[in-house]
């Protein structure tokens, strides 16, 4: 054991002596993987010195030197050294134990070496990659001087990199795993394609064909009536007369423009799809794109909404409100700016002798009245009073009739027009016939009301009856079945 030791030792120094102080320790390195120093000479002087390159050689066996002998000392210790060196069945078993785990530290080792490279690579390329963007901020636009010297760092550090000493299989498939593993604590942004592969988003509208484009805006026109017209209107006047310029020129800051056509669902999409193009603040068809067919197209697929049932009911509405106005008008500070005959005025002063007093402030339920849709804004269309509990219908529609003529009061009762109560849903109109006499409490518009001026509905105008569902409101006010 002693005379071994002292072998080994006398054997380093010759080595130290012999071949200098570095290849005596890259001999050290490689005999503390498990390989006989006279090997691991052999395999360096083939290799350059180069530590990896000499280890991979040792362990495919191609040093190019004889199989040195097995030292006594590297066999594991027993109670007899001479069942682990003497002839017997153990000898092979021993020898191949032993084998296999110098080979399992070798590989453990050239892969550590071979990590630590690949991270000191990967280090210098972060490093000179940050310093560039660092230089890239930091300097002015007037000295690119500084610029130029970080790219060229970085292309050093990669030429650095690619003239590193190949690396064995161990080593790529290591990287490998390393990537592997950083992807996976970093995974990418799901995108639509993970998470639903089976859906497919629809084509834009724009990468349609024209025909498809004017006919599908076209049909997003239809309860716009005053868009659908305005369109027509416009290209018709195209059409008539394209060499005007005036006529293919559309102003986008102009008001009727603004309130009918310009935030419409499809009305400037249909313009763009018939060569419109958008400058600053006008939509403008440019004489060289003006395209008969396209205008055809378009115009005829406008007069085709007009026969839609969306169109003919918006439309409906709004010659309905139309009216509204115009009855607005006689009231208030309408009726004073535009006057009145003195058989209308003898009319609504009769209406207006027929209403009971109204109660103080702070007494009774105030009853309040709006013509038409409350969206639509109608000036003098919206009044209101204060009526006691045990007034009737009647009473209020002699209000009415005060306030906005006679008119107002016949097509009520003609079932032209219906007067509906607001607080209650679904909305119902009140019979004004068969509920005159009742009370408005009776009817649920006490301690407050709210009435609005309708149109009528086809079924209410032939008589018919309306949805009866809903709750009575109010304390002591009739159930909806017992008002329809």
């Amino acid at each position: 054991m002693v005379f071994n030791r002292l072998t080994k030792a006398l054997t380093t120094a010759g080595n130290t002596v012999l071949y200098g102080s570095d290849q005596a320790e890259k001999i050290r390195t490689l005999e503390s993987m498990g390989f006989h120093a006279e090997r691991a000479r052999h395999a360096l002087n083939a290799c350059d010195n180069n530590v990896e390159r000499a280890a991979e050689l040792l362990l495919m066996g191609g040093d190019g030197s004889a199989d040195m002998p097995i030292d006594v000392d590297d066999l594991p210790s027993t109670p007899d050294r001479r069942e682990a060196v003497g002839d017997g069945g153990n000898e092979g078993r021993n020898v191949a134990a032993h084998n296999d785990e110098q080979m399992k530290r070798a590989i453990e080792a050239s892969l550590a070496i071979n990590q630590a490279e690949d991270a000191r690579n990967l280090r210098q390329a972060e490093n000179a990659s940050m310093n560039t963007v660092q230089k890239k901020t930091a300097a002015p636009k007037s000295a690119p001087v500084n610029i130029n010297r970080s790219a060229a760092a970085a292309n050093a550090a990669k030429s650095k990199i690619k003239q590193s000493a190949p690396r064995s299989a161990a080593a790529i498939n290591a990287g490998k795993a390393a990537a592997a593993r950083t992807n996976q604590l970093t995974p990418s942004k799901k995108t639509l394609d993970h998470t639903h592969p089976n859906v497919k988003l629809p084509e834009k509208l724009s990468n349609k064909s024209k025909e498809e484009q004017i006919m599908r805006c076209a049909n997003r026109l239809k309860p716009h009536v005053m868009a659908v017209d305005t369109l027509i209107r416009v290209l018709t006047a195209v059409r008539n007369s394209p060499d005007v310029a005036k006529f293919r020129t559309i102003d986008r800051t102009n008001s009727n423009y603004i309130q009918h056509v310009r935030d419409k669902p499809g009305a400037e999409d249909l313009l763009l799809a018939m060569n419109y193009r958008r400058i600053l603040n006008e939509l403008r068809l440019e004489r060289n794109l003006v395209d008969s067919t396209l205008l055809y197209l378009g115009i005829s697929a406008l007069e085709q909404m007009r026969q839609s049932a969306e169109y003919i009911e918006a439309k409906k509405w709004r010659t309905f409100h139309a009216e509204m106005r115009r009855v607005a008008q006689g009231s208030g500070t309408q009726n004073l700016q535009s006057g009145m005959t003195a058989e209308e005025t003898e009319i609504r002063l009769g209406f207006l002798a027929k209403c009971p007093k109204e109660p103080p402030e702070r007494q009774g339920a105030i009853m309040n009245v709006h013509l038409g849709d409350e969206k639509e804004n109608i000036q003098g269309g919206s009044v209101s009073r204060r009526f006691d509990g045990d007034d009737t219908l009647q009473d209020v529609l002699n209000w009415l009739g005060g306030c906005y003529g006679i008119e107002l009061i016949e097509k009520l009762h003609s079932r032209e027009w219906c007067l509906c109560d607001l607080n209650r849903y679904p909305i119902a109109p009140l019979d004004v016939e068969k509920h005159a006499s009742k009370t408005i409490q009776y009817l649920g518009l006490f301690p407050s009301g709210k009435l609005g001026v309708r149109l009528s509905e086809d079924d209410w105008k032939t008589g018919g009856v309306t949805d009866i569902h809903g709750s009575a409101r109010g304390l002591g006010a009739a159930s909806r079945s017992m008002l329809h």
